[in-house]
């Protein structure tokens, strides 16, 4: 399997809403990045984020604009999210009910057929607003 093959087949699992699919692309020791933490997440830590992504956008669905394999297995992937706030996100912030769709850069470097470690991107301003929230770190 080659790494744009892992990039969609954890893709695939995040729009079935599958946790235990999404979580078993990332290997035990992989390293996750994205601008709502101020440290990178590690293990139990990565798959209980991606949990409650799925618990805040239970409609998630990621639309992938153009992934590419820049070689050694990091790929580039453009996405948007698309999704209904209507759970709650794991810093406690209620559900706000609005829809939103916001584009996002996520750089995953994969080792074999698993994510070694994955930066995502995204602006948290423009989300915050689009959700009528301020953005919080956590």
């Amino acid at each position: 399997m080659n790494a744009i093959e892992v990039s969609k087949r954890a893709i695939d699992a995040w729009n079935r809403h599958d946790a235990d699919a999404v979580i078993a692309q990332y290997a035990e020791d992989a390293t996750y990045y994205n601008p709502r933490f101020d440290h990178p997440l590690k293990g139990k830590a990565i798959a209980d984020f991606l949990k409650s992504v799925l618990t805040a956008y239970p409609d998630l669905r990621f639309e992938v604009i153009r992934s590419v394999d820049t070689g050694g297995g990091l790929i580039a992937s453009q996405l948007v999210l698309h999704g209904t706030h209507t759970g709650p996100f794991m810093d406690g912030a209620p559900p706000t009910g609005r829809t939103a769709a916001y584009p996002i850069a996520s750089f995953a470097q994969v080792d074999g057929d698993k994510i070694r470690s994955e930066h995502v991107y995204f602006d948290r301003q423009g989300v915050a607003e689009q959700l009528g929230l301020k953005p919080k770190k956590t």
